[in-house]
């Protein structure tokens, strides 16, 4: 059975490379970036060797993280791997505890897995001081490594059961924005601290005896003369990963047996007669496009959490002005708003899945698909920009550039919608279903969506590096007031010429591609 699932895991990754075009690029491309990132660590972390008490103090700290990224990452970031969900074998008759180890055998044959693996040997190397705690290394890193897996796995499983309810997803969305929202701070505060190598020592002494640093600081305790200290902790990280390893089977046992069933409650009737947004739009084929917008909005966990992140983000310059003094983070707020708005939707077809055959079959016009989609952004970006705006410039103290920022703001906004218009035409990518958690995405998604991201992000600043770097010019010139209204008369002017016409060939390039573009995404 284990290795009838490694098989089956093998052959999905291999049907990556086999589905449409680009993403098979992005694959490649996300398999040879990582691949460089991956190396260049390894051989950073095998340096260690030349030093005990760098050793000593990086390794356990490393791996300790490396643990909490395995649990955290496929929650809230390239979303929980599906194929490894216990659920989807409940019509099969495969014991638990059969099951519960093909699926942690076919995780170590993913991507992240073989990643992690290759850097578990850079651990080694560096704690190949002695050929005792070279043995040493070798049994924790495994160690390391398999309750990295399990653990995730085990609080993936919990995830999905929280998210078959409404109320559970509900908390898990709170909770994932409490953790973007405390990030920024932590990175903040760690930053700035003065005595950053005490900081890291006594971190380092407190997590070696965690959970998540018995196995990798053991081999430490081995080269620098206490074995005994040092089998101690392999013992406790062996016991932790039995412990860890029971409750995986015990969580895929409860959903072989009881699978879970996602709950379709939380919304209510309405009047028979009554057509919701629609019934409140302008009766014409882009208003029906901006009602489905708006709809999904209310409905739709994947949009409420990009709602709900999209107006906290920016508040991260606040850090930097309030805990350094810094006047001029306040001032990006406006323009950081606005680039989040206008390029959030580079890929909203994809978002609609097998619902824009009503798109197709309907012979709806590209121009009033274009407009339709970007519509319910625009307003929104009317009500918050300018409200960041004038925040910003109040905190920075620097009303003077206020039509600076606003004509950098707008700009930046109609870069986004004329970029986004285009991108989800041409370069669509897998996202995660409707019905699905939000957090998560179909496997081999993340070399395609780091490209398509990178794409819209560069094309984004590239439109708006004209004025861009007028604004510079009037900023770094502080006695230049005319040339401060310039900038802003020119943004505010370009912001919607450059929107228009990337709606307009958007248009263009949807009533060329409307058929092409839903057999794309039925591939993806």
């Amino acid at each position: 059975m284990v290795a009838h699932l490694v098989r089956l895991k093998l052959a999905l990754l291999r049907n990556v490379f086999r589905r449409s075009r680009a993403q098979t690029i992005g694959a490649v491309v996300g398999i040879l970036y990582f691949s460089v990132l991956v190396v260049g660590l390894t051989l950073i972390v095998a340096t260690l060797r030349t030093s005990l008490e760098v050793a000593t103090v990086a390794l356990p700290l490393a791996g300790a993280v490396g643990i909490v990224l395995w649990t955290v990452v496929p929650l809230f970031s390239f979303g929980s791997d599906p194929t490894l969900d216990p659920g989807r074998f409940a019509l099969y008759a495969v014991p638990p505890r059969s099951l519960a180890v093909g699926l942690i055998a076919a995780a170590l044959v993913g991507l992240p897995a073989v990643a992690s693996a290759v850097l578990g040997l850079g651990v080694v190397v560096a704690w190949s001081m002695t050929p005792a705690s070279t043995v040493v290394a070798v049994v924790g890193t495994g160690v390391g490594l398999l309750t990295a897996v399990t653990l995730s796995r085990w609080v993936s499983a919990l995830a999905a059961a929280a998210t078959s309810s409404r109320r559970g997803r509900d908390m898990l969305v709170v909770v994932g924005l409490v953790v973007l929202v405390l990030v920024g701070p932590v990175v903040w505060i760690a930053a700035n601290v003065h005595d950053i190598q005490r900081l890291a020592v006594a971190v380092s002494k407190v997590v070696s005896w965690t959970p998540l640093g018995w196995a990798w600081a053991a081999p430490g305790d081995v080269a620098a003369g206490q074995p005994l200290v040092g089998a101690l902790r392999l013992a406790l990280a062996i016991a932790f990963l039995l412990a860890v390893g029971a409750l995986w089977s015990g969580a895929v046992r409860r959903q072989v047996e009881n699978p879970r069933a996602v709950s379709r409650g939380g919304s209510t009737p309405g009047e028979p007669d009554d057509l919701g947004l629609f019934g409140r739009v302008p009766d014409h084929p882009a208003g029906a496009v901006a009602a489905r917008v708006l709809t999904y909005w209310r409905r739709d966990p994947r949009y409420q959490i990009s709602l709900l992140v999209t107006p906290v983000f920016p508040l991260a310059l606040l850090i930097p002005w309030a805990s350094a003094d810094v006047a001029w983070p306040p001032l990006l707020m406006g323009p950081m708003l606005a680039f989040m708005l206008g390029w959030s939707e580079h890929n909203a077809i994809a978002y609609e899945s097998q619902a824009f055959s009503l798109h197709v079959a309907a012979g709806t016009r590209g121009l009033d698909d274009r407009l339709g989609r970007v519509v319910p952004g625009l307003l929104l970006a009317g009500v918050l920009v300018p409200v960041y705006v004038l925040v910003g410039v109040g905190l920075g103290a620097r009303w003077d550039l206020l039509p600076l920022v606003l004509g950098v703001s707008v700009t930046v906004l109609g870069a986004g919608v004329a970029v986004s218009s285009v991108m989800n035409i041409v370069l669509p990518y897998p996202v995660a279903e409707p019905g699905e958690s939000p957090f998560s995405a179909p496997p081999g998604a993340a070399g395609i969506t780091i490209l398509a991201q990178t794409l819209a992000s560069a094309a984004t600043f590239a439109l708006s590096a004209p004025l861009l770097l007028l604004a510079w010019l009037a900023y770094a010139s502080d006695s230049a007031t005319w040339l401060v209204w310039v900038t802003g008369v020119v943004g505010v002017v370009l912001g919607p010429v450059v929107a228009g016409i990337g709606v307009r060939y958007g248009a263009r390039l949807y009533d060329r591609r409307a058929p092409d573009l839903l057999a794309d995404l039925q591939r993806v």
